[in-house]
């Protein structure tokens, strides 16, 4: 008789007892990269998070976890939640392209609060990221495509699950107790993709609700609550809520662990927008924008419904605009953090956009192969023809970047809002998590802001 899903799911993720040296170093870039993302977010996101601040700050609590830009400590589930949305704010946070999601974003904010508040070691924090890691991309790639063709935000979504599968960790609860923590977290997961079609800015509360909710989860399953039976796979469990088809093939993992299949960002927008931001920068120097007749962009269909904002209207649609992106980089050789806020809508800008197509491409996505790219086509004036594709941008395993590239990422994002000095000493502390010393959350190294 077949083990149930569920069941098997928590038992292979309580089997993650021991990493090696390249898991650590891969789960010590990822935190480092998290704090580059979080420092953009807390910027870029600044009229949304005041408002999030406004509600949240004031009521305090139990002073248990260290959040970021703040003195004051909050109980672990805040602080959870609000390091979590400064982390998303920008775009430019870790990812996974079979979960279609970012996993980082919640997890790290959610285990550095738990493990503030219970103190535990610095081993049994990458163990609980790890754990977390492995349960996000497991369980959100067994739903997909589905789970985003029902109009459900895969980060917050999965996102709730892993973090209660991670945070169980820390409390040293069984296989048992990780399923609970999962089955429990089941009921409480939210985030829909609503955000695409207007008000992009709200987009961090998904992965915020997630951290938060995972969080709770975990503390109910320690305290010996039972989550229901059959939680993922049952006739009305996640699965059924969130997709028609689950892939069975993709809750067994693989060979390795899964946080080293997960993409590093270096432009301050949606991952469906990199293939083309690359390609436009490989066709800088190859095409004159003044010679320019039209611009189709062959790309896959999820790519069109979640990014596919013609002229955004705000920093925050900026991030959702294949269009704008693209236009920016062919103009001017790179994209950053500088084209956000505001839109630079200039003329040129604007009339490349008028004259750019995307055309929805379904050999542009392969997800046994890891395949997500776009093929940019110019049409020059005097009928020539010059395209680029891109198959796997830049940041992802098969293209990957250097440690040395995360921490330049850190350098421009922090610019402005902490020194070289306080950002090597976050660089370094990340670089000590690890053995069975007492855990020492980073976050409170960013204090205050001035």
């Amino acid at each position: 008789m077949r083990m149930e899903l569920t069941t098997q799911l928590a038992q292979d993720l309580f089997q993650i007892q021991e990493l090696s040296v390249r898991d650590k170093k891969q789960l010590q870039t990822l935190i480092i990269d998290f704090f580059a993302a979080a420092y953009a977010g807390y910027r870029q996101n600044r009229a949304f998070n005041e408002k999030v601040e406004a509600v949240v700050y004031p009521q305090g609590g139990t002073e248990e976890s260290s959040i970021l830009f703040q003195r004051k400590r909050y109980p672990a589930r805040i602080a959870a939640f609000m390091n979590s949305v400064y982390g998303h704010g920008a775009e430019l946070d870790d990812g996974n392209k079979k979960a279609a999601g970012h996993a980082g974003v919640h997890l790290i904010p959610a285990v550095f609060a738990l493990a503030d508040k219970l103190e535990t070691s610095n081993q049994d924090v990458l163990i609980a990221l790890a754990t977390g890691y492995e349960a996000y991309v497991r369980i959100s790639s067994a739903a997909q495509p589905g789970l985003v063709q029902r109009g459900f935000h895969s980060t917050g979504m999965a996102g709730a699950l892993a973090c209660a599968a991670a945070c169980a960790r820390l409390y040293y609860l069984d296989a048992q107790g990780i399923e609970d923590a999962i089955a429990l977290a089941t009921t409480m997961t939210g985030g829909l993709l609503s955000y695409g079609d207007s008000r992009p800015a709200i987009k961090p509360l998904n992965p915020g609700k997630a951290a938060e909710n995972g969080v709770f989860a975990a503390m109910l399953a320690n305290e010996g609550v039972r989550g229901p039976a059959k939680s993922l796979e049952g006739q009305n469990g996640w699965f059924h809520a969130v997709t028609d088809e689950v892939h069975e093939e993709f809750l067994k993992g693989s060979d390795h662990l899964l946080l080293h299949d997960c993409y590093f960002k270096l432009y301050p927008s949606c991952r469906h927008t990199h293939c083309t931001i690359d390609a436009a920068i490989a066709l800088y120097e190859k095409v004159s924008p003044k010679d320019i007749e039209a611009i189709n962009v062959y790309i896959y269909p999820n790519a069109i419904k979640l990014a596919g904002i013609k002229i955004p209207k705000d920093q925050d649609e900026t991030k959702f605009s294949i269009p704008y992106t693209l236009a920016c980089a062919l103009l001017n050789g790179s994209y950053g953090m500088a084209d956000m806020d505001p839109p630079r809508l200039t003329p040129d800008v604007l009339d490349l956009i008028e004259r750019t197509h995307l055309i929805s491409d379904v050999t542009m996505e392969d997800r046994p192969k890891d395949i997500r790219g776009a093929r940019v086509e110019i049409i020059l004036k005097n009928g020539a023809k010059a395209e680029e594709t891109v198959l796997v941008p830049k940041g992802d395993p098969e293209n990957p970047l250097t440690k040395n590239d995360i921490i330049k990422k850190l350098r421009v994002c922090a610019q402005g809002q902490s020194d070289e000095y306080t950002l090597m000493k976050l660089v370094k502390a990340v670089e000590t998590i690890e053995g069975t010393n007492k855990f020492i959350n980073p976050m409170k190294i960013i204090g205050a802001m001035e």
